[in-house]
Parts: structure tokens; C-alpha cells; sequence
């Protein structure tokens, strides 16, 4: 018989946090009461009404699926859990659970306090998740396999996230639609920071092929 994972029970619930997180999203995507007798004008003027939610959405949904991405990887890796991690984790978890609660708040107001809220929801989720690397790495709860090289890109994938929404907390303050423009920097970021990772590894092991588990963002790699 298999030896059951012992970190099983906490990503099944961390999963169904994420899962039930991503619902609640759309779940504030409405047309108005009535709308069945809209003529079709009145009905694509009500759908042009909801862009506001729809990008709203469109980028909670990014975030929270890059956060559960690297959360998977992560524990791909974590081969033992303690009290301390898992308590990591559900801090981790609260904050995507508020997630849904923000992406309402900016969406039905663009203003500085609610982009600053948004963002500072968005810099706690992606601390609290390279904390539970940190930690783990810190107490011995990862494969001893894994390289020095793969453990730092672990933690600087997850602090670009981090990174991004921080910078854009003053951003916010003196202008909240720059701030919001600011938060398109995560793809071409990310994108960068795999470049140079992939650059580090050719620098530091000539010869030596680029990890395949290191390739691209860290969802992509198949589960061990």
C-alpha cells in the first residue's frame, strides 16, 4: 500500500479555501433585477456597466490561481508538516478568503482606500505563502533534494507578487487608476524573473541543462 502524503489533509483543505474563494468572485457579477425585459440596447449597456467587475475579477482569479500554483509547488516539495507550518498556512488561507470581499470593495470603489486594501490583501496572501517556504526551509521540512538554486526561485516567484502590490500602496495615494495600471507589471515581471533564473542556472552550472521541476511558472511542473 502507498504511503499516504502527510500533507494530504492540509492541501485538501487548503484546496477547497482556494476552490470555494474563486467561486465567491463571480458570484458579485449581477445584472440588475429585471433584465429579462431589457430590449438588447438596454441589455449591452447593462453588460458595458459591469466592466468595472469583470476586471475585477479577471485579475483576482490571475492572483489567486499564481498563488494557489506556487502553493502546490511549494508542497511538492514540503515533505513534513508541523503545528507552526500549518498555522503559516491558514494565515495564508484568511487572506484568501478575503480576497472575494476586497475584489467587491474596488470594484464598486476605485478610490485610494480601496486600492490600498486590495493591495495590502494581495501583500499579506503572498508573505504569509513565502513564509510557509521560509519556514519550512528554516525547520527541515523539505525534500533535501531540492537545490539551493530551485529554494531561492521558489521564494522570489512568490515576493514578486508581494513586490508589485506593495509598490503600487503609495502609488495609490497619489494616483489610483496609476496603481492599478501598476499591478500589469506582474506578467512581465514574472516573465523576467524566470529569465534570469534560467540565466543564473546557465551561469553558475555550464553545461549542465536547466532543471526541467525549474521550467517555466512554478504550476507548470508536473506533480511528484
Amino acid at each position: 500500500m502507498a504511503e499516504e502524503n502527510p500533507n494530504a489533509r492540509l492541501l485538501a483543505f487548503s484546496d477547497g479555501v482556494v476552490a470555494v474563494a474563486i467561486t465567491l468572485l463571480v458570484l458579485d457579477i449581477r445584472l440588475p433585477e429585471g433584465f429579462g425585459q431589457y430590449s438588447d440596447p438596454q441589455l449591452w449597456a447593462a453588460l458595458v456597466a459591469l466592466w468595472p467587475r469583470m476586471l475585477a475579477y479577471l485579475l483576482s482569479f490571475y492572483v489567486i490561481a499564481n498563488f494557489w500554483f506556487s502553493h502546490r509547488s511549494k508542497f511538492n516539495h514540503i515533505v513534513k508538516t508541523d503545528g507552526r507550518l500549518m498555522w503559516i498556512n491558514m494565515l495564508f488561507l484568511l487572506t484568501i478568503g478575503l480576497v472575494p470581499f476586497t475584489t467587491n470593495i474596488i470594484a464598486e470603489s476605485g478610490g485610494t482606500l480601496a486600492t490600498i486594501l486590495y493591495a495590502a490583501t494581495m501583500v499579506i496572501s503572498g508573505l504569509s505563502l513565502a513564509g510557509i517556504w521560509e519556514y519550512a526551509s528554516a525547520q527541515g521540512l523539505i525534500d533535501p533534494k531540492i537545490t539551493k538554486e530551485e529554494r531561492r526561485e521558489h521564494l522570489q516567484a512568490t515576493l514578486l507578487t508581494s513586490l508589485v502590490f506593495a509598490v503600487s500602496i503609495p502609488l495609490s495615494v497619489v494616483h489610483a487608476d496609476t496603481a492599478k495600471y501598476f499591478w500589469i507589471a506582474l506578467w512581465p515581471a514574472g516573465i523576467a524573473l524566470r529569465w534570469w533564473a534560467r540565466y543564473r542556472w546557465n551561469k553558475d552550472h555550464p553545461g549542465v541543462p536547466y532543471p526541467k521541476r525549474m521550467h517555466g511558472r512554478e504550476g507548470d511542473e508536473d506533480s511528484e
